[in-house]
């Protein structure tokens, strides 16, 4: 089979193609999500058929398109996904994930007291409202299942397909448009956060994005930024479940917070001096 196998596409026909590819992936997954409830007989709100419909999004609807639109238009596709060699400095970026925590906690305290104007009060509401029903679902998943398909679905596949679409589709793609890497990243960030529905958490969410995509543009392999991206779902997810079992002490929703301002400051200059290091690596490396 040659590859690709749409040749000559023009950078607009290869968003059409993507586009389609993402739209489809994602009523198919629904469409089918719906199926089998139905057919499960539960309920849209049973666990059992909560967790498949997740599984279904993240894998038809999500992995789907960004595996899919690279063997089309791409030559070598999981070379241009990023399923590459992890360089060995690239494992730092989960040291960077728990050395913002203090930093991001702050401004995920302020980003979730922003109050609406008067005149915005009813659609406040409606995010909030939106919001809490998120975070009660992904709470049933892990006060309800198991912790193996609790850090499926909510850490590993997540990561997995999310990272895919996200940094080797969309952030690839806006390199190529912008023809700059940090405004890239900074937009596919901006995405990824908006792409969760969550105002209220959505600037937390944007700085980890562009976390996420630094680290797979300094690396070039995909697996660092989907390690960092599960570790870090995956810390939640565990905090939580010994929590409700009584095994730990501690409030996920206030995990890493702290008033200490120089300790917030010193969060942040941490997780850039990291960044830093691993840039500076690279460029070693690619001087050899």
């Amino acid at each position: 089979m040659s590859l690709p196998l749409i040749k000559n596409t023009t950078q607009g026909s290869r968003l059409l193609i993507f586009t389609l590819l993402l739209i489809f992936g994602l009523i198919f997954s629904s469409i089918l999500g719906i199926l089998i409830a139905m057919m499960n007989g539960e309920g849209f709100n049973d666990l059992k058929n909560l967790q498949i419909t997740q599984i279904l999004s993240q894998v038809i609807g999500l992995m789907m398109p960004a595996v899919v639109y690279v063997i089309l238009v791409k030559e070598k596709p999981f070379n241009y996904l990023g399923f590459k060699k992890i360089p060995t400095w690239s494992l730092l970026g989960v040291v960077a994930m728990f050395a913002v925590i203090p930093f991001l906690s702050m401004v995920t305290e302020w980003n979730d007291g922003i109050v609406f104007p008067e005149s915005m009060r009813a659609l406040e509401e409606q995010l909030r409202f939106t919001q809490e029903k998120s975070e009660e679902i992904i709470k049933m998943f892990i006060s309800q299942g198991s912790l193996c398909s609790s850090l499926l679905i909510i850490a590993a596949l997540a990561a997995i397909s999310e990272e895919l679409l996200l940094r080797s589709v969309i952030q690839k793609s806006l390199i190529k448009l912008f023809k700059n890497a940090h405004v890239a990243i900074i937009v596919t960030a901006i995405i990824f956060s908006a792409f969760h529905f969550d105002f209220f958490g959505f600037f937390p969410r944007m700085i980890l994005g562009i976390m996420l995509g630094y680290m797979f543009y300094l690396s070039g392999s995909i697996f660092p930024s989907i390690l960092m991206h599960f570790v870090n779902n995956a810390t939640i997810v565990l905090i939580y479940y010994f929590s409700t079992r009584g095994f730990i002490d501690i409030d996920v929703e206030k995990f890493g917070s702290t008033d200490n301002v120089l300790v917030i400051i010193l969060s942040l200059i941490a997780t850039v001096a990291i960044f830093i290091i691993c840039n500076r690596l690279k460029s070693k490396n690619d001087n050899r």
